[in-house]
């Protein structure tokens, strides 16, 4: 099989339904990886927006945030293929965008969400307060453990915008505001339970003391605290940010302190109708960010989550 027939192979389809004499306009949307509850949630947005818009919606899934290759492949991909417009959460920031640069230069309207492509001629980008997500975090997890001890910081991929603004508000907000709280370790592995465990397996045994670890998402929190739990660590506190299935099941339970979250449903609703606005040469809003909210063991049965999270039996 030729590399171009194995991308389309592994790009997924959805055609929504065009009013009859109506052509539909084709939007791309490339993902870093569906295996992440993020962008599950993110796609729903997408998809439900393409269907009440009655638009073609070709979705790409890079398969993880290390597979920069792959999503160029997939985006160049997108571009023969003439669509009119495309989302792109980005693996890597800077390593996306010449490709994205050459959609651009080929007429194709570019809206970027959450993880954004480092372009500056995009259309629109969609995305939340992630500097303010991780300054909740701080002040939840320092609440936490009083206000001092040690903590460790599982970060999130680097050169992602959300990761690295979202590790910039933890950090920042903890030596402003709990100047007895020392960070001790920081990774900055891809966002993926797995890895996140096997650090985390590691910590236990390098920081004896750890008092809280801050995790970028609930996935990696996930790893965090499993491994944590096998080396028969108590006391420990944990924050996340997002709030899928898994991370509202830890709350309730009592694993996971808290989780600062987004709009990710709204995003990817947003970030639809901002290409599809472009593509019809229409007014664009070019900059949306939805707040950050926190979500705790006292809140967590009453918070709104069509606007959050993809229902528990979505598949893209």
């Amino acid at each position: 099989m030729t590399l171009k027939k194995a991308l389309m192979a592994a790009a997924v389809t959805l055609v929504a339904f065009t009013p009859s004499g109506a052509s539909a306009e084709t939007i791309g949307f490339s993902v870093p990886s569906l295996a992440n509850s993020f962008w599950v949630s993110a796609t729903y947005g997408v998809q439900k927006a393409a269907d009440a818009a009655g638009v073609e919606l070709v979705i790409v899934d890079a398969g993880g945030d290390a597979n920069t290759v792959q999503q160029l492949s997939q985006i160049q991909d997108l571009i023969q293929r003439g669509v009119e417009a495309m989302i792109v959460g980005a693996t890597n920031g800077e390593s996306v965008a010449p490709v994205v640069e050459q959609a651009l230069a080929a007429g194709i309207k570019v809206v970027g969400l959450s993880s954004l492509p480092a372009n500056k001629d995009l259309s629109a980008t969609v995305g939340a307060d992630h500097y303010d997500m991780g300054k909740l975090q701080a002040e939840c997890l320092g609440s936490a453990i009083g206000g001092k001890g040690e903590v460790a910081m599982m970060a999130g991929p680097q050169g992602q915008f959300w990761s690295d603004r979202r590790a910039d508000g933890f950090r920042e907000t903890i030596a402003a505001e709990y100047p007895d709280i020392t960070i001790v370790a920081e990774s900055r592995l891809a966002d993926n339970r797995n890895d996140a465990l096997r650090v985390a397996e590691d910590w236990t045994q390098r920081f004896p003391d750890l008092a809280g670890v801050y995790s970028a998402t609930d996935d990696m929190a996930a790893g965090v605290i499993g491994a944590f739990d096998a080396a028969g660590k108590t006391g420990v506190k944990f924050s996340a940010s997002n709030l899928s299935p898994t991370a509202q099941e830890m709350i309730k339970s009592g694993k996971l302190a808290c989780t600062s979250i987004q709009k990710i449903v709204a995003q990817g609703t947003a970030a639809l109708n901002a290409a599809l606005a472009a593509a019809r040469g229409e007014k664009v809003e070019t900059n949306v960010v939805t707040p950050a909210l926190l979500v705790a063991a006292d809140n967590v049965n009453s918070v709104d989550l069509s606007d959050v999270v993809a229902p528990a039996d979505y598949r893209p």
